[in-house]
This record gives C-alpha cells, structure tokens and sequence, in this order.
C-alpha cells in the first residue's frame, strides 16, 4: 500500500502546544506519531504558571484566517476530549484611549478598518464606544475610550490542555517519549532518515520528520539550509506578573491595550496575572535577572488600565519559558529545500498559544496529502527570499 493511501509515519520532535496537538490530529487521522520531547510535556514555552490568550484581537490579518479555525477547535476539544482543555472563553477587549499628540478621528477610523478586517476574516467583532466597554468592565478607567470586542477571545491553562492533548494523542495510539532530547538529524539523499538523541540511541524517521521544538529548531536545521534560506529570528524570554487582588474585584474579559504592551486577565483564584510584551534576562548563568523598569512599565500600564489594581500586592515574576520571535513577528513555517521530508514550524513571536489548534489542522493536511494547504503560504520562509523580477 503506498504511504499516499496509509498512514504516514511521522516523527515529532517538540512536546508543547504545538506537538502534542499535532500528534493528536495525526493520530486521529490514522497515522503512526512517535513525539520527541527532551523534557516533560509543556516543559517549555507552553508550560508555565497561570493562563494564556486565546485571541484574534489585534494580531496580523494573516493569522486571522488561522485564529478563526483555532477558536472554533478550542471549544469543540474543549467538550470532547475527557476533562477538557482548560478553555474559558470569556470574550476579549482591546481598549485604547487617545494618545497624545493623535487626532479622535484618526484612532477611531483606524479602529474601525480593524474591526471590519477582523469580521471579514472570519472573526466576530465589534467596536465599542466608551459607554459599552464600561458597561461591560465596569473597572476600567474612566479615561478609556472605547473597546475592540471580541467574544470569541478567551483564556486557557497552557500546561493542563498541553497535557490533555498530548494525552488524547497517546489514547489514539501516538507514541510519546518524554527526556528524549534530540541532538542531531540524519539524512540520505536530501531525506531525513533518523534522529540522534543525547544518548547516542537513533530513533529511523519514516515519511516525515517535523521539528516544533522552538528555540532548538535553528540548531538542526543550521547544516541543511542553503545560503539564500533566511530564518531571522531571535530568543525572547516574556514577563509574566502576578498580582493580589484583595477587594476581589472582577476582570470579565481577557484584556489588551491598542498603546501599551499589555495583556490583563484574572485567573479562577481571582490572582490578576499582567503581561504583554514585555522581556526578562537569564543572564550567563541562567538565573533570572528581573527587569525593574519592565516590571515598572508593565504595572504602571496595568494600574492605568484598572485602578484598583495599584492596591494590589506583588506576589511573582515568572520568566522561565523562552520563545522565539521573528523579524515580522508571525510564525515560519516550512521545508528546507534540500531535505524533503523535514517540515519546521516555529517563531510565535510571544502570540503562538492560540493558534496552535489552527496550525495543527492545516499542518496535518500538509502532511497527510502532501500538498502545501493555501492558508501556510503567508508563513512560508520565502518570503524573506529575493524573487527574480519578471522581464
């Protein structure tokens, strides 16, 4: 029987959001998964504490297409699969006031474009007048202006639905190895044929070899790019605040900001949990080297957005889980052009949680058909490649 009409094999190497829901929708479509973490499961950028956004607000209208098909997945997994994804979806607002220096008309037209955008691509939208945004949170300042709503928005517990997918693909059959790290691919005329793990031991690779281990992916795919095969990207570590909340006063939606680095949202023990762009240092030794004008900035942010935020009380700083960020911060996804069956999905940029179930989806029909699905174009490495003009 040809691998066309069977099951592919296919080796994952990468154990996050990303790994585990591919090797769920593999399985389930019939193929043989081995998944290569060299941790645990969620050990790295999708483990952590707290949750994570669930949003299509304000992202890059070539993700939309993609956000839109991973909100959908979000609530149907959340219930099929046995004890869930941990998925809340609580609806997003992405506030903004007027900053200094901008005409009225101009912010709100530009919003507006936004929210057509996002609505014709497939996400539900609204933009709120400044009435309508309190009258739905009503703790944010008074001096907002306005909201871009998004009911589809939400949150989730990345480690548990990282798990629970990982788990789902381990009852579908995928094989999961946990401490199995990879050092090194093996290839033979421009196939990858096997991985080397740390340990010496090599695992063969069948039909595919997917690499989604993130900040590992430039290190073996580093001796099979061609010159002209640019992958700009660099590590980043985001900042994540934790905070009391010790009048118990709500925050409804998963909150943003149009002008600051911010993403607020409140976690079921009522802790507020502030983030949005904002990076930490590990230093040469690997310890955590807090930021003080970052946590500033970002707390500063916070307490402009909601008041009642400056009688909180400092609780955490977490900085444990490194990313990757590309030049124009949307994901690369990809083959090299000399080993044909090595696919490679990475560079979130800070935002991949939400969209794995979408990418998952269309990185299985990649595989399974062998067709490059329409919707990966916009990601594809070629577009940092030079093209020849037309003569």
């Amino acid at each position: 029987m040809s691998a066309a009409r069977r099951g592919k094999d296919v080796v994952i190497v990468g154990g996050g959001i990303y790994g585990a829901s591919l090797a769920y929708d593999l399985a389930t479509s019939g193929c043989k998964v081995t998944l290569l973490e060299a941790g645990e499961i969620a050990a790295g950028a999708s483990g952590g504490a707290g949750e994570r956004g669930v949003r299509a607000s304000n992202r890059d209208i070539r993700e939309l297409p993609i956000v839109a098909l991973a909100q959908r997945r979000w609530t149907r997994l959340q219930t099929d699969l046995e004890g869930g994804l941990g998925y809340r979806r609580i609806g997003g607002l992405h506030v903004f006031d007027i900053p200094y220096g901008q005409r009225r008309s101009e912010v709100i037209d530009e919003l507006e474009a936004r929210a057509a955008v996002q609505q014709g691509l497939g996400v539900p939208t609204r933009l709120l007048t400044r009435d309508e945004a309190l009258s739905i949170e009503p703790e944010l300042s008074p001096g907002v202006q306005g909201a871009i709503y998004c009911p589809d928005d939400g949150v989730a517990d990345h480690s548990f639905a990282t798990r629970q997918l990982a788990s789902a693909a381990e009852k579908s059959s995928a094989k999961i190895r946990s401490a199995a790290k990879v050092d090194e691919i093996v290839s033979e005329n421009d196939r990858a044929i096997a991985v080397k793990l740390s340990d010496g031991e090599r695992i063969t690779v069948g039909d595919e070899l997917v690499l989604l281990a993130n900040s590992g992916i430039p290190r073996l795919l580093r001796p099979f790019l061609e010159p002209h095969e640019t992958l700009p990207v660099w590590n980043i570590i985001p900042q994540m605040l934790f905070v009391t909340n010790p009048e118990k006063r709500k925050i409804n939606h998963l909150i943003g900001h149009r002008f600051r680095k911010l993403s607020l949202k409140q976690l079921p023990d009522d802790t507020v949990m502030i983030s949005g762009g904002w990076g930490l240092d590990h230093g040469e030794e690997g310890r955590l080297h807090g930021s003080l004008t970052a946590s500033a900035l970002n707390i500063s942010d916070a307490v402009a957005t909601f008041p009642f935020l400056d009688r909180s009380a400092f609780l955490k700083v977490d900085g444990s889980r490194i990313d990757t960020c590309s030049i124009d911060h949307i994901p690369i996804i990809g083959r090299p052009a000399n080993i044909g069956n090595l696919l490679y999905a990475f560079a979130w940029s800070g935002h991949g949680f939400a969209i794995s179930l979408g990418f998952s989806k269309y990185l299985t029909d990649w595989i399974t058909s062998g067709e490059e699905p329409a919707q990966l174009a916009p990601f594809s490495p070629r577009r940092f490649q030079r093209r020849a003009p037309h003569i």
